[in-house]
């Protein structure tokens, strides 16, 4: 009679791989060292994207010809874009399935709030101030709003999209979904599975008399999914290192001026039927494989 309470015991291909091989390494106790042949990367991949651009001219606080008369160009950067979602008519945006078309998506872009840092520079190119611009309004939805320009900035456009794998939802509310922005603050530098936005911006002028600055915008809508692909190992990183001056000798001194460390264990290649497992023949300074841990229990002539 068999256990019903019994749990199935159930190893990795890579991990039974090591012990029914002739060099029976056990890689649960004897991590091995080296460059592995492909990476196994779990990758944020773009299905889909779709990108267009707008263009407005956005008024600078009032002292800042005033505060700064010697800036002479400008740059930009999108801090923020907020929106509301599928609110109603006066949304920001809607997200809706194509009829018919279940495998994409319509979104329409409205009432996009900016938030920008824009850097004043003078002749020189010397950094003379970073300027906050917020609540700066990319397509209105109306029309007798002063950056609305039917060629421009109109009040709204849609685009339509491949996302095969569906959306992201509101705290999982199917009837909410969502359009993750990816931006340049601690609350909105991630990606996400789904509908990603981005943008670019570029300042086309600079109006330091008249009070104003103008700025285009690239926005570009992503679907992204993340998916595990195998990519050629062709090396590691070398990272660049520096170096802190001293005539102390000391085991910190020698640590301070030696090598970057790197992380010496050898990624498994779970559908590389060429991955061997061998043991390191030079051992780090912190060893991947301990000598104390007995081999395991198997019957290999060497």
């Amino acid at each position: 009679m068999s256990n019903c309470c019994s749990n199935k015991r159930i190893l990795s291909n890579a991990i039974a791989n090591g012990l029914n091989t002739d060099s029976c390494i056990d890689i649960c106790t004897n991590p091995q060292c080296g460059d592995p042949e492909y990476l196994t990367v779990l990758a944020p991949v773009v299905y889909d994207e779709l990108g267009i651009n707008i263009c407005r001219s956005v008024p600078l606080p009032a002292t800042t010809i005033t505060d700064f008369p010697t800036a002479v160009y400008a740059s930009a950067e999108v801090i923020d874009i907020s929106y509301e979602i599928n609110a109603g008519e006066d949304s920001g945006v809607t997200i809706s399935p194509i009829a018919s078309r279940g495998n994409c998506y319509e979104i329409e872009l409205s009432n996009l709030s900016v938030t920008f840092a824009v850097k004043l520079y003078d002749c020189c190119n010397r950094l003379l101030t970073t300027l906050t611009l917020t609540g700066i309004i990319y397509l209105p939805s109306d029309v007798t709003d002063e950056g609305y320009d039917e060629d421009t900035n109109p009040s709204s456009v849609a685009l339509e999209i491949f996302a095969p794998y569906g959306v992201i939802y509101t705290d999982g509310a199917v009837d909410s979904p969502d359009l993750n922005f990816v931006g340049f603050s601690t609350t909105n530098n991630q990606l996400v599975q789904g509908l990603n936005l981005m943008s670019i911006p570029k300042v086309l002028d600079f109006d330091l008399t008249g009070g104003s600055i103008t700025i285009g915008l690239t926005l570009i809508v992503k679907s992204i999914y993340f998916t595990q692909y195998q990519l050629p190992h062709n090396g590691r990183a070398i990272v660049s290192k520096g170096s802190l001056t001293s005539s102390e000798e000391s085991v910190c001194m020698d640590f301070v001026n030696g090598s970057l460390l790197d992380r010496s264990i050898k990624p498994l290649e779970p559908c590389n039927p060429y991955d061997a497992k061998s043991s390191c023949t030079t051992p780090d300074p912190t060893p991947c494989i301990d000598d104390d841990v007995p081999s395991c229990p198997c019957d290999v002539t060497d």
